[in-house]
Formats: structure tokens, sequence, C-alpha cells
């Protein structure tokens, strides 16, 4: 395989945004450099490095994010406990963007029986009725969910500014696609967790997977996925015109778009909690296209988040020696 060229997210507009949305351009380039040719990169790690053990450093200027979905009520059951913790992905992306001192603000909506408005930086906005609230049954490797309730949609109205990073974070179909629609407008580049569009609860409070509807990956330049969300995704056909982050716990990430594709070792970790862990990834991405660097550079920065974020239960608190300067 041929080693593909490193390129950014351009900036798009509504004439360009259709052929701006498939290309990775992960960077803006000033005049001087633009004319400066393309450097290639590694389409395989180097010897010795399947397993990394340092955070990449970045150290471009950070730029705001607006991350959009609700955070829950999670109710943890393992074999012999049951911890009841802040949830909602973009609880654990907030708190991973806070560690690593990004801009970002955070659109959510919570029932008036929130329990955790005293563990979020961005506070949400307050409906009547219940906070969405999973339970999380662990048995071993194996998670199922079940969902207790469910907080109203997110709307386009709620959306507002512009930005540079939009983060869609849905964890119980809080984001339809006029919503998603509308972060596509107002954010320069859109990344999703796979999800956001994938989701459905069932009447009984199940947690199954569909296809995305008509027009949700046309609104998403960067896409993550899990090895069993990849499964219901059309990913010859999405690695075409966006760039596809498939995830697989501790055996890394592969980027795949049009181009070829590049395996990510994932970093080592001691592991109590693997809840959020997709999340915290998703969000150490957004970071790493925020401040400039190119998407394999950023999913090794998502990496390294996820491997933080499993070694505590619930939503992670970084201490400031895993901070990234």
């Amino acid at each position: 395989m041929q080693p593909r060229r490193r390129r950014t997210l351009r900036s798009s507009s509504p004439g360009n945004r259709r052929a701006a949305r498939g290309r990775l351009h992960m960077q803006r380039r000033g005049p001087a450099e633009a004319a400066a040719p393309p450097r290639r990169i590694r389409t395989s790690p180097r010897a010795g490095e399947a397993i990394a053990s340092h955070a990449p450093r970045c150290d471009k200027r950070a730029v705001p994010i607006l991350v959009v979905g609700h955070y829950c009520h999670d109710t943890l059951v393992r074999n012999a406990s049951v911890h009841q913790v802040l949830g909602g992905s973009s609880a654990y992306a907030s708190a991973i963007l806070d560690a690593l001192g990004e801009a970002h603000e955070v659109v959510a909506k919570v029932g008036d029986d929130f329990r955790y408005a005293h563990e979020v930086s961005r506070k949400p906005a307050v409906v009547p009725g219940r906070t969405t609230a999973f339970v999380d049954a662990y048995r071993g490797a194996v998670r199922t969910e079940r969902v207790d309730a469910v907080a109203p949609a997110i709307e386009p109205e709620e959306l507002r500014g512009t930005w540079d990073v939009g983060l869609a974070c849905a964890i119980a179909g809080e984001i339809p696609l006029r919503t998603l629609q509308r972060l596509r407008q107002i954010s320069r580049i859109v990344l999703a967790d796979a999800q956001s569009i994938l989701r459905e609860v069932t009447g009984r409070g199940e947690v199954v997977l569909r296809p995305p509807e008509p027009g949700a990956t046309e609104a998403i330049d960067v896409l993550k996925a899990s090895r069993d969300e990849a499964q219901v995704l059309d990913v010859a056909a999405l690695r075409k015109r966006l760039t596809l982050i498939v995830t697989d716990g501790a055996r890394g990430c592969t980027v795949l778009d049009r181009e070829g594709q590049l395996s990510i070792a994932a970093y080592p970790a001691e592991e109590k909690d693997a809840t959020g862990a997709g999340d915290c990834f998703l969000a150490g991405v957004a970071a790493g296209l925020a401040r400039g660097l190119p998407v394999e550079e950023a999913a090794r920065l998502g990496s390294w988040c996820g491997a933080r974020a499993v070694e505590h239960v619930g939503v992670p608190r970084l201490s400031p020696g895993d901070r990234l300067g």
C-alpha cells in the first residue's frame, strides 16, 4: 500500500461544503504554507511501537469546540457492586477537554431530578421530567444496557454561534437529523460518535443499532465507531466521503479514508471502568483537530485520552500530572 498524503479538513461554506466534506483537511494553513509540498505519513507503526507509552504533544493554539449531547444518570452494575454516577458522552468528553485545557461549551438537557449539577463544569438546560437514565450491567467483558428514562431532544434553535469543531455525542437519540444538520451549518469540522446516528431505544428500554437515517452521514466529516457499530455501517462507501475511525478497545483503532487505512496502537492502562472510553477517545480527537493536528495524530491523542479514562470509575477526573501542556 502506498503511504497516504497528509491532509487537513478545510473550513466549509454553504457553497463548497459538499465538496469539502469528503476531504481530510485537518489544519488551516496560511499563504506561505499552502505552497509547501505535503508530507507523507507512515502506514504502520515503527518497530517496537505496538504499545505507546507517552501522550502525544501538540502545541498549537486551542480553538472552540461545541459538544452536543445529554448528561445522564448511570447505574453501573458489576458482579459484587452497584455504583450510581454521572454519565453521558458529553460529560465524559467535557471532562477530558477540561483536562486538556480546551475551550469548549456543552449543549445538554437534563430533568429536574438531575443529581450531578455540582460535577459538571458546563451547566445543562433543565427541563421538566426525568434525566436520561441508563443501567449498564457488566458480566466480565460483556456490557448490557437498559434505558430507564429519556430527556427531550435537542432542537436546532438551541445550537447557537459558530464553532471550529462540532462534536455530536448523543446517547439516546437526542440529536435528530435536523439538529445534526444545524451543527453542520455552524461548525468548520463535524465529528460524531456512531451511536449518535445508529442508536434506537425500544419501548422496553433496550438499546439497538439501526442503519443511519438518509442524510445523516453527509453532515459528518469524521465518524468514530466501535467494532460492533462498524458492522451496521457501509464502511466501503463511507470511507470514500469521510474519515472513519474504528475503535477496538485494547487493540487500538484504525483510521480509514479513501486513500487507505492506518492502524494506531492503544496506550497501556490499568482498567477499572471501560464506561465512556470511546467518548474520551473522541474528545481527544476533537482536541487534536482543533489544535491543527492531522487526523492520524489526533487519533493518537484520542487513544491516550481513552486509556486515561478507563483508569477511573465513572467520569474521569484527571490530575495535573495527566494534563497535556
